[in-house]
Formats: C-alpha cells, structure tokens, sequence
C-alpha cells in the first residue's frame, strides 16, 4: 500500500473505531468543567478541596478525607483531628489577606496557598504567617506551609518577601535565618517527582468504594486536574493516538500530517477561488448570454449600490472577491467578500441580486433585494433552509437571505465537490423561484 493510501486508511479506520467507542458510551463528559473552568483556581480547585477536607461537609466521611490528606503529605499525626477547624479563603484579620486554606487543631495550623496558575503577590508568604502569628522561632513547629501548584519548586522572592526556603530541613527561614515554620511543595501534577494531589484523591477513592456517588464526584474532579496539567487521556480514540501508534510502528503517518497542515490552506484556497469564479460562471453562463443576468464585477460595481448599506454605497468594490483576499489566504481584507450575479429580467428585474459571499466565519449562499422588492420571495426563506443572517443585514446588506455554513468546515468541504453541494442546490432552487429559469434549463437539457 502506498504511504498516502495507508495514512487515509488508517485515518477512516481511526474514524470508524472512535465512532464505534462513543456509540458504546465512551465519553470525556465532565460535570464541574462543564460548568466551570478547569483552569478557576478559587470557586473550583480552592472550593472542592476544602469541601473535602472539612468534617463537617455534606460528603458525611467525618475526618476521613482529612486524615487521608494527612497521610498523603507524610504528616498522619500532625493535627488532632477531634478538635479541628477547616476554613476557606479566610481572612483572619478581617481586612486584606484571604488565605486560600487554613487547617487548625488549635494548636497547630496548616496554610495551603493554591496556585495552580496565579503568580505570587509582593509578600504574600510572609504577610501570611505575619496574619496568623506565626513568625516566632520558638513556635516555627506549629505551622505548616504548604504551596499547591503544577510544579513549582518554591515561592519566588517577590512572594516570600524576605523569608527563604531551605530544603534542607523543609522550612521557612526568617531574615535572621531562623524557622519561623515548616514549608512542603504539593504538586497539582500526576507524573511527578514531588508528593501529589492525586495521591491523597486515589486514596479518597478507595476509601469510600469506587461505585459511591462520592467516589464519582472524586474521578471527576481527578480528570478536571489532569486537564489543567494537561495530563489527561481521552477515554475517546484521538488522533494524537494514531499518529503515535505510526511513530511507534516506523510509519510516516506524522510527517505526512505536517505535510497536509501546509498544504491544506492552498487547497482549500483552490476550492474556494473555484467555486467563487468558474463555478458560479458556468453555472449562470446561459443567463449571463442572453442578458437574463449581469455579473457585478469592479466595472460596474454601482450595480451593486442598491444593495447594501450607506456606508458601501459610494464604493461597494471592497464586496468583490479577488484571488488575493482569498479568506484562506491570511492578510488582511480576506473577508466579506463574494461574487454577485443581479437579475436582469422577470418579476425581480433589478431588485435581485444572487450571491456566494463568505464573512469573517461563514460561507453564505443567497439572495439579495433592494428595499423596494417584492417580499413575496421571502415565502421561499422555509423551503430552501433561508434566514436573514443579523450581522450581514445589520452591517453590509439590508435585505438578505442566506443559507450559512462555517467556511472553515462543511463550507469548504461542500466547495470541494461544487455541484453536488449545498450551495449549488440553493441557487438552482432560488433561480427556479425567481422565475430565471426551469429544471431543463438548470440541467442542461435533463429533467433535475
């Protein structure tokens, strides 16, 4: 088999068994990154984590989760869990610093500062410990600091303000260098050398069953992690899999994805100048020959004035496609272009105009009146699938109809095979509507 027909080979089989997966009920559906992003550090990392480690949450496990937390870090005896106090993002004293989170026994305390993605505030580690009294050498056992982040070895100096890490001894040093308190990295990331947040929700799994409504909840916050890292796998066949099965098995099937990517916007600029020139000309010829249909070009593009609004009626030759503001080709003035073909005879002589036209996201196929026309063809918006797209007719063409699809993806694609398209449909059926033409004409001497 040769390199390109094995790669679309292997690209149809790849389509055919990720189908086959979601049909099976394979998903990525996610409830919390559905309703917020994976990337919120504070209303949902921040706000999952203390609802699991507080006791008196509606999870209804007591300590458990705590106590595995505690286990997790290395630190199973470090807090009494009778008597302790979760909080989040508190403000001790009432005023600026809201500490993400803040675990007490009333003896000894616990910070968690969460950055998943945030940078350090000017001493926000020191103003920290300053809050919540805990800068007294004599007392440096009695607070733990602990930095949740993706990876990050330690706070910056901006963040420490003044303090220091040594990981030596696992602690925070004042400027005198003297612990103030203990100091831990927990790393939001699964494959790390560092202790991880996946440790302690594996063990939460286990510990409540893997078939519990909590356990649930528990996976799914464990993917919404590994998305934020950017560590989670599809439970779906991707693409990204197939190429690496081909890197794996010597296949050129990555190189000759590369190539595509290249060469794909020149296609796809091929498929569109084509359609927006020779297709369209042959299409309306036998009109344009006997004076049925005039095409707008840049000499005479008054023509087109009727049309559109104001601020295009003095110069409505920036409407007009040309090969060089090909939308595929990126520069600037690559959109709002289009070919148009007004009608010279029958009902809508003059106060119709048919055009293939693409925006900034959408390729449009349709029809265009002046404010005069008859509305009766608004009767064929149904049939034919048409709407009055609102940002063409509030900006460019007061009275339009179109049938829109996404350039980028069923547009192109349609383009790709013009005659067989949506687009070719449309405009036969609004040149039978407008009364410019029969199915033998649109043929070619066959019945459609």
């Amino acid at each position: 088999m040769e390199p390109w027909e094995e790669l679309f080979s292997a690209l149809e089989a790849f389509d055919e068994e990720q189908a086959e997966q979601k049909r099976e009920g394979r998903n990525d559906f996610n409830l919390l990154s559905s309703v917020l992003s994976v990337n919120d550090e504070v209303r949902l990392h921040t706000r999952f984590i203390y609802a699991l480690l507080n006791p008196r949450g509606k999870h209804y496990q007591g300590t458990r989760f705590l106590e595995l937390f505690l286990e997790a870090i290395g630190r199973q005896d470090w807090l009494d869990p009778t008597s302790v106090t979760v909080l989040k993002e508190h403000c001790p004293d009432g005023q600026g610093d809201q500490i993400d989170l803040w675990i007490t026994d009333g003896k000894r305390q616990i910070v968690v500062e969460n950055k998943l993605n945030a940078q350090d505030q000017p001493r926000q580690v020191a103003r920290y410990l300053e809050v919540i009294n805990a800068t007294d050498p004599a007392q440096a056992d009695e607070t733990l600091f602990i930095y949740l982040t993706k990876n990050r070895q330690t706070p910056s100096a901006f963040g420490l303000g003044g303090l220091t890490v040594c990981h030596r001894t696992s602690r925070l040093l004042n400027t005198c260098s003297q612990p103030v308190a203990h100091y831990q990295n927990l790393s939001y990331r699964k494959n790390t050398q560092q202790a991880s947040i996946h440790t302690w929700l594996e063990s939460c799994v286990n510990a409540v069953g893997r078939q519990s409504h909590i356990a649930w909840a528990l996976q799914d916050y464990q993917a919404v992690v590994e998305r934020a890292t950017k560590e989670y796998v599809s439970k779906v066949k991707t693409l990204k899999d197939i190429l690496e099965e081909g890197i794996a098995e010597g296949k050129r099937h990555h190189e000759q994805a590369i190539q595509l990517t290249r060469e794909l916007p020149a296609i796809h600029a091929s498929w569109l100048e084509q359609a927006l020139t020779s297709n369209l000309e042959e299409l309306f010829e036998p009109f344009v020959s006997k004076g049925d249909m005039t095409r707008i070009g840049p000499e005479n593009v008054e023509l087109l004035s009727p049309f559109v609004h104001t601020a295009f009626q003095k110069d409505a030759s920036g409407l007009l496609y040309a090969p060089r503001f090909n939308f595929f080709r990126a520069r600037n003035g690559t959109r709002n272009r289009g070919a148009f073909y007004r009608l010279e005879t029958g009902p809508w002589a003059k106060e119709a105009v048919l055009m293939l036209f693409y925006g900034s996201k959408m390729l449009h196929v349709g029809c265009l009146l002046t404010e005069d026309a008859d509305r009766s063809i608004e009767g064929l918006m149904p049939t034919l699938k048409l709407s009055e797209p609102a940002a063409l007719k509030s900006k460019i063409f007061p009275r339009v109809m179109t049938y829109a699809e996404a350039l980028e993806y069923q547009g192109i694609i349609h383009l790709a095979d013009f005659s067989n398209s949506p687009q070719r449909g449309v405009l036969d059926e609004l040149l039978t509507g407008l009364s410019c033409a029969d199915s033998t004409t649109l043929s070619g001497g066959n019945e459609i």
